[in-house]
């Protein structure tokens, strides 16, 4: 039977390949849910236009068949610092999404007008617990397991690993389990990133900090059986056929400043250079950007960490031509009267690749008022977390998180997707803002990961 319903239905779709087919090509932008309900998580799809403005695909969103993780907190650092849950690969006809809470990996065809089906078999098991952030080094997808799904507590204090796993992707898009590093004395894995240089060479960045800052039980929390502040950066080769992970390298890092700060130099965001072997990592509790050297055989060495002006760096990309770098900084700079969190932009040209140069610095908007977090400090209701750059490098879309969980905040609104146009000079310029709930996020829901695509 046809109804209003499915008729309203059909012709949204028939206006959205309308205006699909206006373009060369179909250019679309996928968020991942993370919705915390039971079998509710999902990626919302949108196909974006000249101008950088978003439709939402009329078929989306697309079901994970999955569970996201539910960081119920008012700022708790950890579960949900992370990066690329969500990513696609070369051929730009799959797409790859975490549930993290269900501790599963769900695979997807992209259709050439953009929509998701799932592979026959999926989602699959992710071969440990809390899945969150995934790479590809060409038929094999790399899982980085975080285990720290504050509802899964046990497996969190100690009757689980966190670990990095590796799986051949088949023809049909099928997982098959070829191997895994655990990471056996409790840190914690956030992000696996292959090198756009050397598909051999791939990173992990273990970032954990799990502290009751103020003791009381209610402000603050300890999820793990005892405090830990700590990070460190890995070195993987991926050998063979189907691609088993080997670790190469480990570095604890550098202290950087002096005299050295009770909180250590901890990671968090890993990107490489695309054109010289240099990996960039975000010293967020140093609010620098770190520059590492790295050899074919995965071999790493600290070159300079620089000054960066935003509060808590933490998610990093570069254009293509490796001219340019932007780092998202999750917090506002008291000192620099940031109403928001912000996103730096360095110069990494020439000689500045291995000495970034900060070039600009921009606001994001809708702060959405403030709360005292879980570290007793005031932040925004709403701050800044993963990126994506469009094929093009025209626009930036950044994805902000509703970050005081707890029933004490009544307001419903802070998860968001800004648009932000890039200049030629690299620099940036918000064009838009899009509240994600009218899209299906709920809002007891932190949107995680956002990919762009064109087919």
């Amino acid at each position: 039977m046809i109804t209003k319903r499915t008729t309203s239905r059909v012709l949204a779709f028939v206006l959205f390949m309308g205006a699909a087919n206006a373009n060369a090509a179909g250019r679309f932008l996928y968020v991942l849910s993370n919705n915390v309900g039971e079998n509710e998580n999902s990626v919302i799809a949108y196909q974006r236009h000249a101008d950088g403005a978003l439709t939402p695909h009329p078929a989306g969103p697309f079901m994970s068949k999955g569970t996201g993780v539910d960081n119920n907190t008012n700022g708790k650092l950890g579960p949900n610092d992370n990066d690329s849950p969500i990513i696609v690969n070369a051929d730009k006809d799959r797409l790859f999404a975490v549930n993290g809470h269900s501790n599963t990996i769900a695979v997807f065809d992209i259709q050439r007008d953009g929509s998701l089906s799932h592979v026959p078999g999926s989602p699959f098991d992710s071969m440990g617990v809390n899945p969150v952030s995934l790479a590809i080094s060409g038929n094999t997808l790399l899982v980085a397991n975080r285990n720290e799904d504050p509802a899964q507590l046990d497996a969190l204090r100690g009757a689980a690993n966190s670990s990095y796993a590796t799986f051949r992707v088949k023809k049909n898009g099928r997982l098959a389990f070829v191997s895994k590093l655990e990471l056996t004395d409790g840190h914690k894995s956030t992000q696996v990133l292959v090198s756009s240089r050397d598909g051999r060479v791939a990173f992990g960045n273990d970032f954990q900090v799990d502290v009751d800052f103020d003791g009381d039980g209610e402000v603050s929390k300890l999820f793990g059986s005892e405090p830990q502040v700590r990070g460190r950066i890995n070195a993987f080769l991926v050998s063979g056929n189907p691609g088993r992970l080997k670790l190469a390298d480990q570095e604890a890092l550098p202290e950087t400043v002096s005299p050295t700060p009770e909180v250590p130099t901890v990671p968090l965001g890993l990107w490489d250079h695309p054109q010289k072997n240099l990996l960039y990592v975000g010293l967020v509790t140093r609010n620098q950007l770190g520059v590492f050297r790295y050899t074919h055989k995965g071999e790493l060495s600290f070159v300079t960490a620089v000054p960066n002006s935003g509060q808590d760096i933490c998610w990093l990309k570069t254009n293509k031509a490796g001219t340019r770098l932007y780092a998202v900084n999750n917090l506002p700079r008291d000192e620099h009267s940031d109403p928001s969190s912000t996103i730096t932009v360095f110069d990494i040209s020439g000689d500045n690749a291995e000495k970034p140069k900060e070039i600009d610095r921009i606001a994001l908007p809708l702060p959405l008022g403030t709360f005292i977090n879980n570290r007793n400090i005031a932040q925004p209701n709403s701050t800044a977390f993963q990126f994506a750059i469009d094929d093009q490098e025209r626009f930036l879309y950044v994805v902000n998180q509703r970050i005081d969980q707890t029933d004490d905040n009544t307001m419903r609104d802070g998860n968001l997707l800004h648009i932000l146009e890039i200049a030629d000079s690299g620099t940036l310029s918000v064009v838009g803002s899009r509240a994600l709930d009218q899209d299906g996020v709920t809002f007891d829901s932190r949107p995680q990961g956002v990919v762009s695509v064109d087919l």
